[in-house]
């Protein structure tokens, strides 16, 4: 009997073991039960950055978290240089990176943009009555006037195309610095971005003026290439039901008091600045 008894339960611990390896087959191989977006960001304010107490916010921080509340998701947050989360978003799927813009070749890589986040007018900014006249991006270069953007980022990678000696900073704090001691002429940003840049550096704003425009865009939320089509339908769906319910009208009335900049919503371009220097002139 006691024979008998031992095969049984060597059988029945056999089954429950190819049980158990049939159940994580189904787990690993599911499309319905993937793992959700890792949310990537770097510090590009007032867009995204991190806050006095080193926690993410700013204007597309906002639409992440009413989107995850809408999910009922607590995913984290990670703020990361540029370069290295944009390497991240280049290798593995399943990524959100924000914000981002959308250009041709990130398309022809696979990115998925969701949604507009913020309008940027970008052009170059110099420090206040430096003098410097110039109409293209081809005076700056005959003026051998010398540039800082943000490493990896699009801006650094247009005004080193077009000849101009360009400084690649890890942040715009530290463009805003490196301008400001005169260690360079120009910084390519936008007036939305440097207002707020210039006050956590306890810099007057009138410290900056802008001497060329180039160009208006959006940046977006942007997902990775081989990203789970269930996953970006997910997100996609909640974004169009927030951004038709009129909770960022208000997130745009929340920013500019806190930011003490008019801001605006627009559905097909995101958040802007009523009285952006730049804006006004392009």
């Amino acid at each position: 009997m006691a024979r008998v008894a031992k095969k049984s339960l060597s059988a029945s611990t056999f089954i429950l073991a190819l049980f158990g390896v049939w159940i994580a087959v189904l787990l690993i191989g599911s499309p319905a039960i993937s793992q959700e977006l890792r949310l990537v960001t770097s510090p590009w304010p007032p867009s995204n950055y991190l806050d006095d107490e080193g926690q993410p916010t700013g204007l597309s921080v906002a639409i992440i978290d009413a989107i995850k509340d809408k999910l009922g998701l607590s995913t984290p947050i990670e703020v990361i240089p540029w370069a290295r989360g944009y390497k991240i978003a280049q290798s593995e799927p399943n990524i959100l990176l924000f914000t981002a813009a959308r250009t041709p070749e990130r398309e022809e890589m696979g990115f998925t943009f969701i949604a507009p986040a913020v309008m940027w007018t970008h052009g170059l900014l110099a420090k206040k009555d430096s003098g410097i006249d110039i109409q293209s991006l081809e005076g700056a270069r005959l003026q051998g006037l010398t540039a800082v953007g943000v490493r990896g980022s699009w801006q650094v990678k247009l005004l080193q195309e077009a000849g101009i000696d360009t400084v690649a900073a890890d942040d715009q704090e530290t463009c805003a610095r490196m301008l400001l001691a005169g260690r360079v002429d120009v910084w390519i940003t936008s007036q939305l971005q440097a207002s707020v840049v210039l006050e956590n550096i306890d810099a007057e704003q009138s410290s900056v003026e802008p001497v060329f425009i180039h160009r208006r865009s959006p940046s977006y939320l942007m997902v990775s290439n081989g990203t789970d089509p269930q996953l970006l339908k997910k997100w996609q769906d909640a974004f169009d039901e927030l951004k038709n319910s009129g909770a960022l009208h208000k997130v745009a009335e929340e920013w500019s008091e806190r930011l003490g900049i008019p801001l605006i919503y627009d559905l097909e371009e995101g958040f802007s600045a009523k009285n952006d220097a730049l804006d006004t002139t392009g």
